[in-house]
Parts: C-alpha cells; sequence; structure tokens
C-alpha cells in the first residue's frame, strides 16, 4: 500500500468520523430546539402556573384549618373599634391588664377582619390565607422574572420558596409584611437596575401603610438602610480588584428615601411607640420557648429543610461571585440568624435568598420576552375556578369549619356560659384567650396571646398554672376567678376536679368548665385545698 492509497484512506476515515461528529451535533441541536420549543408553550406555561397557585390552597381547603389563636382577637378589635369609634389606647379585653397601656399596631387589620367576616363567614378565614398565598407568590414570582430570569427558573425557585414558608401563610398581618417586603425589593431593585430611581420615593407611602398594619415594618427599614450603608460596607474590599461599584442607586437619595419612610411610619395613632413595642418584643426573649410560633426550627418538617437549601443556594450565589458586594452578605446573614431563631420570621430566608439568586443573572430589557396579559389572566381564571370547585367538593363552607373550630377551641363551654348567664372573671388556656375575647365579649379573660399587653412573667406564671406547679393554688387569677375553662390534656384540670372549691358544670370532648363554689377572695378560706 503507497502513500496515497493511505492518505486517501485516511482521508475517508476522516470524513466518516466528520459525518458522524456532523451529524451528532445536528441531532443535538435538533434536541434542544425541541426542547426550548415545548418550553416556550404556551399551554405548559398555564398548567404549571396553575399547580404552582393550586396545589396548597386546596390542601388548606381539605383541612379546613382556621383554628388560629389570634385571629379571633384580630376581629373582636375590629368590632370594638367600630363599636366606639376610637382605637385602644389601653387594654379592654384582660381582667389582670384592665386600662393597661397597648399599642395595637394592626387596628387596620383589625378592621378588615371584623369586616370581612362580619360581611361574609367563617370561610372568609380561610380564602383570606389562599388570597394572601396568590399574592405573595405573584409578587415573588414578578420580582424573579424581573431581574433577568427565565420563566422556568423563576417558577421553578418560586414554588421552592413558598413551599419553605408554608408556616407563614396563617390569617394573621404577617401574610401583609412578607408581601411589602418582597415590594420594597422590587422596588429597590428594579431601581437600580433601570436607573429610574424617582420609584424609590413610593417606598414612604409603603412604610405608612405597612406600619399602620404590622409591627414588623422594622424588617422593612433594616432592608432600606443596608443598601443605604453599602458604600461603607465595601470600605474594607477597596483594593480589592475583585470588587466593582455595580450599584447605581443613589445613596443621598436613598438617605433621603430612608428618613423620608421613618416619619411616614410615625403616621400612626401610636406615634413613637411603635417602636417601644418592637423594643420590647426584641428583649422579651423567654417566651420564645413557650409560643410554638416562636420556636426555632426543628427540622422535622419538609419546610424547614427547603429554608436549609434556600440559604445554601444564596450561600453559594456569594461564593460563586467574582465580584464581593457585602451589602448580600449582611442581609443574608441577617435573614439566616432571624429565620433560624423564630418560626415566624423563617419566610426571610426564601425572600432574600431568591432575590440574591435572581440578582446574579444579567439584566437586559431588550431580550426580555414579554409574556403579556393573556397568561395571567388565564390563570388567575383557571386557578379561580379551581378553588371554588374544590371548595364545594371538599365541603369547606361555615358549617364544617364550625366543627373544626369546636375540636379545637371550647365552643360548646362558650354556649353554656350564654345559656345560663353565668359571670365571670374567668381563668382561660393561654392559646385560648383571643377565642374567648371574641366569643365572650362580656367577660374580660386572664390571658390572652399579646404579649405585647401580658409581660413575659404573666406568662410564665400562667404556664406554671397550668402544670400544677408547686403553689399553683396561690396564683391570683385563680383566686379571683369564678370560671375556669381548660383542657382535659392541662395537669390543672386534673387538681380542680378534685378540689372542693370547683365544681364540673359542663364538659365535653374539648374542654372543662369549672365553678367557683367558695371563692377564695371572699375570705372564708386561704384557698383551694391541696390533693
Amino acid at each position: 500500500m503507497n502513500t496515497e492509497q493511505i492518505n486517501a484512506e485516511e482521508l475517508t476515515e476522516l470524513g466518516i468520523e466528520s459525518e458522524a461528529f456532523g451529524a451528532s451535533a445536528s441531532n443535538s441541536s435538533w434536541v434542544r430546539r425541541h426542547l426550548r420549543r415545548i418550553a416556550s408553550s404556551q399551554l405548559l406555561m398555564w398548567a404549571a402556573l396553575v399547580i404552582v397557585f393550586s396545589v396548597l390552597p386546596l390542601l388548606w381547603l381539605q383541612a379546613g384549618n382556621v383554628t388560629d389563636a389570634d385571629i379571633w382577637w384580630h376581629m373582636r378589635t375590629g368590632e370594638w373599634i367600630l363599636q366606639h369609634h376610637q382605637i385602644p389606647h389601653v387594654d379592654p379585653f384582660s381582667a389582670t391588664t384592665m386600662g393597661h397601656p397597648w399599642v395595637d399596631y394592626s387596628w387596620l387589620f383589625d378592621l378588615g377582619a371584623n369586616f370581612v367576616v362580619a360581611h361574609f363567614d367563617l370561610a372568609s378565614i380561610l380564602w383570606f390565607q389562599i388570597a394572601m398565598y396568590a399574592v405573595i407568590t405573584a409578587a415573588l414570582l414578578n420580582l424573579l422574572s424581573s431581574l433577568g430570569m427565565r420563566f422556568w427558573a423563576a417558577l421553578g425557585l418560586t414554588a421552592l420558596a413558598v413551599f419553605a414558608m408554608v408556616q407563614t401563610f396563617s390569617p394573621q398581618p404577617e401574610a401583609f409584611t412578607i408581601f411589602f417586603f418582597i415590594l420594597e425589593f422590587h422596588v429597590l431593585l428594579w431601581a437600580e437596575r433601570t436607573g429610574r430611581f424617582k420609584a424609590l420615593w413610593a417606598l414612604p407611602v409603603l412604610f405608612a401603610l405597612w406600619a399602620n398594619i404590622h409591627i414588623e415594618f422594622v424588617s422593612g427599614l433594616f432592608l432600606l438602610g443596608a443598601f443605604c450603608i453599602e458604600p461603607a460596607l465595601e470600605w474594607p474590599f477597596r483594593h480589592s480588584s475583585e470588587t466593582a461599584r455595580e450599584t447605581r442607586l443613589p445613596h443621598r437619595q436613598l438617605w433621603l428615601v430612608l428618613m423620608a419612610s421613618l416619619l411616614a411610619t410615625l403616621a400612626n395613632p401610636f406615634g413613637v411607640g411603635l417602636y417601644q413595642t418592637a423594643i420590647h418584643y426584641a428583649r422579651d426573649t423567654k417566651v420564645y420557648d413557650l409560643i410554638s410560633e416562636l420556636h426555632a426550627m426543628e427540622f422535622r418538617n419538609l419546610d424547614d429543610w427547603l429554608v436549609l437549601l434556600l440559604l445554601m443556594l444564596g450561600c453559594f450565589c456569594l461564593g460563586r461571585s467574582r465580584r464581593v458586594r457585602p451589602v448580600w452578605l449582611l442581609l443574608m446573614t441577617w435573614a439566616a440568624w432571624m429565620s433560624f431563631r423564630s418560626l415566624k420570621e423563617m419566610w426571610l430566608v426564601p425572600v432574600v435568598a431568591c432575590a440574591l439568586i435572581a440578582s446574579r443573572h444579567r439584566w437586559n430589557p431588550v431580550s426580555r420576552r414579554k409574556i403579556g396579559l393573556q397568561l395571567p389572566s388565564a390563570t388567575a381564571a383557571t386557578v379561580f375556578v379551581v378553588l371554588i370547585a374544590g371548595a364545594g367538593y371538599l365541603h369547606a363552607n361555615s358549617q364544617r369549619l364550625l366543627r373544626v373550630v369546636s375540636d379545637s377551641y371550647p365552643v360548646g363551654a362558650v354556649s353554656y356560659i350564654h345559656q345560663h348567664h353565668l359571670q365571670g372573671p374567668i381563668l382561660n388556656d393561654f392559646s385560648w384567650g383571643g377565642f374567648l375575647i371574641y366569643a365572650l365579649p362580656e367577660i374580660p379573660v386572664y390571658i390572652d396571646g399579646r404579649t405585647n399587653v401580658h409581660s413575659q412573667e404573666e406568662v410564665l406564671q400562667a404556664i406554671a398554672l397550668y402544670r400544677g406547679d408547686p403553689g399553683w393554688h396561690r396564683n391570683p387569677g385563680l383566686r379571683q376567678a369564678k370560671l375556669v375553662i381548660c383542657s382535659y390534656s392541662l395537669p390543672l384540670a386534673a387538681l380542680l376536679a378534685r378540689d372542693p372549691h370547683y365544681r364540673v358544670v359542663y364538659n365535653d370532648a374539648t374542654s372543662l368548665l369549672f365553678e367557683a363554689v367558695e371563692p377564695a377572695n371572699n375570705g372564708k378560706s386561704e384557698g383551694p385545698a391541696k390533693p
């Protein structure tokens, strides 16, 4: 075989390999085009959106859980405001703190809660929870999309985030805080990307509304303050070649917006009292071990692990970035500390981590695909039909929800008190105080979940009483009470059942109602007999 033949064979083999490689590349290109065509399908996008917006609400409709402990006193407070044409500045509901100063920082939410339930029914509590879930999910998805994330990446990250903070979707004013926090992030990052700094002046208006709905507007102030001090945070990195000033926000204007926002938060019925209440909550840390929603994450549920996953993804983005931006490090550290400290704040990591991950994407307003209004409109209409049909199929009506409430709260005992015109004072379980404020407006309760009214010492004394700790019979609330209502599961119930100074006048599967036969405060006795 001569050289010419070898070269011809080699060329032939190379040609075959070249054709094979070309065919493989062509097949790969065809697959990519096919996948892009599928991913860009409006029908597939619609189906995915309907699933994300419907799954959790359908589960809530099936469970019919309207047993939040605080929604009841919120509704009663709104009713009190309408009856007295003023906002309460002293406590009108508890016998132990009657007349003590009270900062009802969620008075606007209270009015709304009372209006909705009064004009609709008990099911409106559940529908409020669903509506806030839809609003928060839509706001987060829009934030990620506006930062340059593709539809499927933004939807997947949004679904991960909302499932991670599922415990925070309760019928409470905290839901508005999550929504307002996302809106604030949207304004800050959108103004930074587009250079339209006039949008920043929407923040004082947002804070004026926020401060009259929920005390956690201070989290929004922290977020705004973090962007204000960004130049100071970058000072240690000034010699780093990897540091780049990408922030286009004018910091002088940011400081003016922050000052205006601080002044806007004072446009409330209590003035600086809101900040005193925030300090009170930060100082009273002993109740964190006593109130379930203030407990730290125990990682017994999937959502706790999803929060950790999002924190790890955010930290990965920080570590992978070649350009240091310390403001994100500050925000992630703060969010992790708050979220892992209390279940009530666990939403901070998902929101901050999602914003950080999306901010790493390149933003090109020219290349961004406009979805238009057809897809969101079709999604909203479909989700509405699905949820209405689901509510009918699952019997999520007021009659069924009332049975759920009866299994968790002393509805039967309350009816007995009304029927027999029994008088207080009443001693009650801590978790039932809010419900009794709503169900027995004529009888002051012993204690309830308003921890800015009841000191942590009072909460600790109440817990010791329920446990039957030594000296339980000397508790002032018990000595003054004419009625005692408590759960079978409390040791106090067994102690009072054996005490001659109390008799059981009503009992059902949920609660026991005791009436004082010989109250200790009439001077005839030193206290209940020891068991």
